[in-house]
């Protein structure tokens, strides 16, 4: 017997009506705030990730599905959604159709990491991109939005963070800071982190191993070694927040974990729901230098992304429960078949959800079938019903029936 690949899940029709929920909910916020959507394949050339996303994350070294077409090309799944966004945008030239260019995407990605709750290796994303804006306006705007998504999902135990991470002036020297701090302590460390104070120091703030997290609790503060324009970008954001009654938390330890991250960055943690320690959902931030590192011209941008697994898994157990039927229609005997068939396909015409036992066997087990079927109303025609031109519709709910002319019906 074939199973899925390990890590990678089938998501049953029992569960689809939660993710067609999240989708059509996110697609109605995306729209009132003029974002567009965008579709990349899932195979890219793995040095566009490399480049994008950096050599020395550990997406790029050792999560990514990587191989060798015929031509001896390297290509890699997609392991996040950013990098992809940005190669299209480059290479349609949306640049010289609008100063301003809104994405969102909605896609399954792929990291052979260690599966656990609300992480898989294949794996679902939603994000936005927003290009050619450097103000804190357009990081305000993405946080107000992000806020819209929660509140449709109908998320509201959670806490937003932020921080900035500087740029490539003043990130110089703070990482030169934080080697100094940490290498006394290496042995400490995580050994994954052990690596990491030399080749992306920044990783070891956010490292969830304990004996890391007791490590760093003393370590210098980025916000610390801003320069003044990464300072201003940083206060404008927090003055947005303060004047809109937004609730958020400065953390210096957020720096995120892909290289191209700049001055802002997020994460959202969702405090009571079955993900544990993996409550993070959400997170992302402003990428200023991505594009112009692709091959495009300079040109700001900011986006994030959000796991639906873990929204899933953040979610009412009942909300948006729609596996039910408003009819199911049971037909008894050869000669009813027909008018149970324009009745079936007549509501359905009217919009409503109707089904039918296609086995026809007898009134017990097709009553059976309605019930699982999670039926509002059962319409029963059978041989008497006919000769007397009239159906039962029986009210599931309260256990009640009425006969009923079948030519109003029809």
């Amino acid at each position: 017997m074939y199973k899925a690949i390990k890590g990678m899940k089938d998501i049953l029709p029992d569960e689809v009506s939660k993710w067609q929920f999240i989708e059509d909910e996110a697609r109605k916020i995306f729209k009132n705030f003029n974002y567009k959507e965008i579709r990349t394949p899932i195979l890219e050339f793995t040095s566009l990730f490399k480049r994008g996303v950096g050599e020395n994350t550990d997406i790029v070294e050792k999560e990514m599905y990587t191989f060798d077409d015929k031509n001896g090309k390297s290509l890699s799944l997609r392991p996040e959604g950013t990098a992809s966004v940005v190669r299209a945008f480059i290479q349609a030239k949306a640049y010289n159709l609008s100063p301003i260019n809104k994405y969102y995407y909605i896609g399954e990605m792929y990291r052979h990491e260690r599966p656990q709750k609300g992480r898989y290796r294949a794996f679902h994303q939603m994000g936005v991109e927003m290009f050619g804006a450097a103000s804190a306006a357009s990081d305000f705007e993405i946080i107000k939005l992000i806020q819209s998504l929660l509140s449709a999902f109908k998320i509201d135990d959670y806490k937003f963070y932020i921080n900035s991470i500087g740029c490539k002036e003043c990130r110089p020297n703070y990482k030169n800071e934080l080697i100094k701090f940490l290498t006394p302590l290496k042995e400490e460390l995580c050994h994954n982190c052990q690596k990491r104070v030399d080749t992306n120091p920044l990783r070891v703030l956010d490292c969830k191993s304990k004996s890391c997290q007791v490590v760093v609790k003393d370590a210098p503060i980025i916000t610390d070694f801003l320069c003044d324009s990464c300072s201003t970008h940083h206060n404008d954001l927090v003055n947005l927040l303060e004047d809109s009654n937004v609730n958020y938390i400065i953390d210096p330890r957020i720096v995120r974990g892909l290289d191209y991250y700049v001055k802002t960055t997020f994460e959202v943690k969702v405090m009571n729901s079955d993900l544990g320690a993996q409550n993070t959902i959400l997170g992302g931030g402003r990428y200023n230098g991505l594009v112009k590192e692709l091959g495009g011209p300079d040109i700001e941008a900011i986006g994030f992304g959000i796991g639906l697994e873990r929204v899933i898994l953040s979610l009412d157990e009942n909300i948006n429960n729609d596996n039910f039927l408003d009819y199911s229609v049971i037909s008894l005997g050869k000669n009813s078949l027909k008018t149970s068939l324009k009745v079936v396909n007549k509501l359905r015409e009217l919009g409503f959800k109707v089904d039918m036992d296609y086995r026809a066997g007898s009134m017990k087990s097709q009553m059976r079938w309605a019930n699982k079927q999670n039926s509002k109303k059962v319409i029963i025609i059978g041989e008497n019903e006919l000769e007397k031109k009239i159906y039962i519709e029986k009210d599931m709910q309260n256990s009640t029936q009425k006969e009923k002319n079948l030519s109003d019906l029809l």
